[in-house]
């Protein structure tokens, strides 16, 4: 499906609206809107399991718990749809991103990728910032986390309400700052909660590959839509688990001039695979909700 429009025109070039761009962006609104709290819910999940451990203690089964073990375990069947689609506050840093290129398109410059030539070393600090908070849990001072956090800024900032933390809300418009200058910033540099993710193994059905035999000479299409900037991986050379940095938002799929990319869905059965996913991570969240 396409919507093409005059208003659409400019200087002989054409801007089409697809049918998958407009699903994005309601699957975005809807998980942005009803469930804008799910990272922080599943993050709270972490703390409580860690410091749980620390003290020998049994785990509980709540509200925390259980949304983490959904994610994970949609994470492992159907990979990062969560990060890609579903996370409040990675939605926010893709709508940054986009109105500063817009921006910088309007006045005729091309979009800044800051980090892109240190984006290999500085996608470890979301580790060492897992690394930090896990410990600050165990030693009982979990409450600076809370203090510091930027998603503390975000959700005040969510429901309409002022930020209460100066510290906080300097690290909030900081990493703002930096999601404005590079695409998924804080997903790819600093998020905790990613670098779990990214350490979850995903079902081979769900992995995107090429057939890279099939690609046109020095053709880097994939990597310049791909907002990690990552390459996408070739079965036949038996690279066929892709890194855990990939958020499977299919803008490689898309991309592909040859629509050589694709996962058992290929480009025809993306839009189908992706509300399927969304209408089931949904019901997941309102069948325990």
């Amino acid at each position: 499906m396409m919507l093409k429009g005059n208003d659409h025109k400019k200087k002989g070039k054409k801007t089409t609206i697809t049918f998958s761009s407009v699903l994005e962006v309601l699957i975005r609104l809807v998980f942005f809107l009803i469930y804008p709290a799910l990272f922080a819910t599943a993050f709270t999940g972490i703390k409580m399991i860690v410091k749980q451990l620390a003290a020998v203690s049994s785990i509980p089964w709540n509200p925390f718990v259980e949304t983490l073990v959904i994610l994970l375990v949609f994470t492992i069947v159907f990979g990062r749809f969560f990060c890609g689609f579903a996370c409040a506050f990675g939605t926010y840093g893709d709508f940054i991103y986009f109105l500063s290129t817009w921006i910088r398109k309007k006045m005729k410059k091309r979009p800044l990728h800051v980090f892109d030539k240190v984006s290999g070393f500085m996608q470890y600090l979301k580790y060492v910032v897992l690394g930090a908070v896990l410990v600050l849990c165990v030693k009982g001072e979990d409450s600076l986390i809370n203090l510091y956090s930027p998603f503390t800024t975000f959700s005040r900032l969510h429901t309409l309400k002022l930020p209460m933390n100066r510290a906080g809300a300097g690290i909030f418009f900081a990493i703002t700052l930096g999601m404005a200058l590079e695409s998924r910033f804080f997903c790819r540099f600093l998020c905790p909660m990613g670098a779990v993710f990214s350490l979850m193994p995903v079902l081979p059905f769900s992995v995107i590959k090429r057939d890279r035999e099939n690609c046109i000479k020095n053709c880097k299409a994939c990597r310049m839509a791909c907002p990690a900037s990552l390459d996408i991986p070739s079965t036949e050379e038996g690279d066929n688990i892709l890194s855990g940095e990939c958020f499977g938002c299919g803008k490689c799929i898309r991309r592909c001039p040859r629509q050589n990319i694709g996962s058992t869905s290929g480009k025809t059965g993306w839009p189908v695979l992706l509300l399927f996913k969304a209408a089931l991570l949904f019901a997941a969240f309102w069948f325990i909700g």
